[in-house]
């Protein structure tokens, strides 16, 4: 049988996608990775591609080195007969048969994955929380956030407003001279490599940002843009927080945009913060704001 055609995605796939996305939710905590903007900004370094199988849409992410589901077959069935036809075609295209693999795999299709033999490993939560503690910060264990957020307030004098167009390239140089203060998390430089390769996404969130649905938010310290965050609705509960950069050289800002975000958020009860890339920083700095839990995906894989 030959393999069935693969079709760009593209950005006047947005409506459709989500519609099939939102026709088929998974049960449980959605993962980020359930919406196209999660995917669409990362283009430059994948191209991503759709096909159709078993009744299932099935989204293909490829580079050089090969090729990967980048979620389950979406349809009524993720872990039927769409699933290995799908990782067969894969397959066929891999020269290196550990590349062929399902990601953001949700934690309630992983116990069916291993019933029917499959690898199934740890990809990385996404943080969850409830928007009324991250308004709030009531208590002593938002204490620090707090403390960050008024000395923020009293000494910047920060200015939030909506993200516009003519906002681009400000942000974008923001993004660079935030980049060039990145440091070695511990021993590894992982860090610095997942930077240069965010750079990209940020310009591709940041150009199409109405295209693909985004809410955008800067703000501004003495007329200068100094932050910026950028994010979508998962679903009618939950609001995820696709990006955000702030000046380090003002303190608090991060706690203060974060804070002013998810004060306009107020249709949303969750907000999804996506993963801390394997960054122990990263993790300990989403940890201080107590999830109120962890989202699990797996990467799924033949035996």
């Amino acid at each position: 049988m030959p393999a069935p055609p693969l079709r760009p995605l593209a950005l006047a796939d947005r409506s459709w996608f989500e519609a099939r996305l939102a026709a088929h939710p998974v049960p449980g905590d959605q993962p980020a990775a359930y919406a196209v903007p999660y995917h669409f900004i990362w283009r430059d370094l994948f191209t991503y591609e759709w096909m159709e199988q078993e009744g299932h849409l099935c989204l293909v992410a490829g580079n050089k080195d090969g090729a990967f589901l980048a979620l389950p077959p979406i349809g009524p069935d993720p872990c039927g007969p769409a699933m290995p036809v799908a990782l067969a075609v894969l397959s066929g295209r891999n020269k290196t048969r550990a590349l062929t693999r399902i990601e953001n795999v949700p934690e309630s299709l992983a116990a069916c994955c291993r019933e029917l033999g499959y690898r199934v490993a740890p990809r990385g939560p996404d943080y969850l929380y409830r928007r009324d503690d991250l308004v709030g910060l009531h208590g002593d264990r938002f204490k620090s956030q707090r403390v960050d957020y008024n000395h923020c307030v009293k000494q910047a004098r920060p200015a939030c407003r909506a993200f516009h167009p003519d906002d681009a390239e400000a942000c974008l140089a923001l993004y660079r001279h935030w980049q060039e203060g990145v440091k070695p998390d511990g021993a590894s430089d992982l860090a610095r490599h997942l930077a240069t390769d965010a750079e990209s996404a940020h310009r591709n969130g940041i150009a199409h940002a109405a295209e693909l649905g985004l809410k955008g938010r800067v703000v501004e310290v003495e007329g200068r843009i100094a932050a910026y965050t950028f994010g979508y609705p998962l679903n009618a509960q939950t609001f995820c927080v696709l990006f955000e950069i702030a000046d380090r050289r003002v303190k608090g800002l991060g706690a203060y945009i974060f804070r002013e975000f998810c004060r306009e958020l107020e249709p949303y009860e969750f907000i999804n913060t996506m993963d801390d890339s394997g960054l122990e920083g990263l993790r300990r700095a989403k940890l201080a704001y107590h999830p109120l839990r962890l989202v699990e995906s797996y990467i799924v894989s033949p035996a």
